[in-house]
């Protein structure tokens, strides 16, 4: 009983000995750092999510909002269908967008959105722009067919060119 109680990790005080500790770290050293990639990855989740809930509520000109674009149009492209849409305008009750040319058939990051300045190109955006009521906003939001919104820092999202300088937010 003795012997059990010395190996156990605790000294008499009932507190654990910080050897004992760094000891089970290194044994599970995968384990940890498995729990901590977790743990990361949960918290820029719920940042994302909440920076996005944020910008759909208060949306500003130069956000960019990432839609599944069937949602909008049930006519468009059933393959290509998820689209980044950058605000232009916000008026009273409603948005007008310049909806994005370029698609992709699954959800992806603003980043690979933005990766090589391609937001910059003549053909990123459709001619047409978009308009739609805060109503219409909260509703595609609330199901999922705006999966993400974004702000750009200055010009640029993640490190890529968004848009133009001379239309940088400046607070």
């Amino acid at each position: 009983m003795i012997q059990l109680a010395a190996h156990s990790g605790m000294n008499n005080g009932g507190f654990y000995r910080l050897d004992s500790v760094w000891l089970c770290l290194k044994q599970h050293i995968e384990a940890c750092f498995i729990l901590a990639v977790i743990t990361v990855s949960g918290i820029v989740s719920a940042q994302h999510d909440f920076l996005t809930e944020r910008i759909v509520a208060h949306p500003r000109k130069s956000d960019f909002f990432y839609v599944d674009y069937r949602a909008i149009n049930p006519d468009s492209d059933f393959y290509f269908r998820y689209i980044p849409m950058k605000v232009l305008r916000v008026k009273q009750d409603s948005v007008i967008f310049k909806v994005g040319n370029i698609a992709h058939s699954t959800p992806v990051t603003p980043r690979k959105h933005a990766m090589y300045d391609s937001a910059m190109q003549r053909n990123y955006y459709r001619d047409k722009t978009l308009e739609l009521s805060r109503a219409q906003i909260d509703d595609l939001f609330k199901s999922g067919a705006i999966y993400q919104a974004r702000r750009p820092d200055n010009i640029y999202i993640d490190g890529w060119v968004v848009i133009p300088r001379h239309e940088a937010y400046i607070e």
